[in-house]
Formats: structure tokens, sequence, C-alpha cells
């Protein structure tokens, strides 16, 4: 008999707090991102009259802020997207499951006569078990270190 062992729980995965938390990263991203252009149109009023070093170290600080949005809104939109990944391996790995389960039940309730015949002649169809899926391991470049005055 095949060793069909851990199909026996359900994989251990909070399914609404997966999509919970994608939405809510998807919409602290937009959210940031909204923020640019407000931020852009304030900084440009008050720099219409500034002049000297300090305007231009402000200007610097605010691509820096720009760039630094964005590239936070990224990151959340990516971390939304390992979250959904992650769910989908969750849901594969449960469905898998599951249809080993039904395979092992329907193996359980077979006659005597079928038990003989799988003996002498071979099992009629082996058990669902593919190969084991290895979860993709997500890392991030290290952000690029903007230079600050």
């Amino acid at each position: 008999m095949v060793d069909l062992r851990g199909i026996s729980e359900d994989v251990p995965f909070n399914w609404e707090a997966a999509t919970r938390l994608a939405a809510q990263l998807r919409g602290s991203a937009d959210a940031c991102e909204g923020a640019i252009p407000r931020r852009t149109a304030v900084a440009t009023v008050a720099t219409e009259e500034w002049r000297g070093v300090y305007a231009r170290q402000f200007a610097t600080r605010m691509g820096i802020c720009v760039t630094d949005a964005q590239r936070l809104a990224a990151a959340m939109r990516q971390a939304a997207n390992q979250v959904d990944e992650l769910a989908r391996l969750a849901r594969e790995e449960q469905a898998r499951r599951e249809k080993a389960r039904e395979w092992q039940r329907q193996q359980e309730e077979e006659g005597v006569l079928d038990k003989i015949g799988d003996f002498l002649f071979g099992e009629d169809e082996l058990p669902p078990v593919p190969d084991p899926i290895t979860p993709p391991v997500y890392t991030s470049p290290a952000p690029a270190a903007a230079a600050r005055e």
C-alpha cells in the first residue's frame, strides 16, 4: 500500500485572512501612490517663491519622497501577489489531499474479491500522489540607497 501520510488533515491556512490581507495591501498601495500628486502639488506651491540652498534640498527630498512612495506601493502590491500565490498553492494542496482521501476511502471499501484481484493482477489505479510542490521563495532586491543631504 502507498504511504499517504499527511492527507488526513486539512491544510492549515486562513483563506479569509489571506484575502483580507491582500486587499489591504493593495488598498494601502493605492493610498500611498494617491498621496504623491497631492504632496507634489503642495510642494510646488511652497517652492514658487523659495530660492537658495534650502529650496534645492527641499526639491531633492521631495524627489526622494516620491521615489520611496512609489517603491513602497510596488512592494505592497508584490506582497499582495505573493499572498495570492501562497493561497493558490494552499488550495491546490487541499484539493490534492481531498483527492487522495477519496482514493483511500475507495480502496478501503473494496470487497474481498477486488482485493484478491488487485493482489493477483495489480491494482486498478494508483493513488493520486503527485510530486510535492516546492513553494516559491520570494526575495526582493535591496532598495537602492537614496542620496540624502
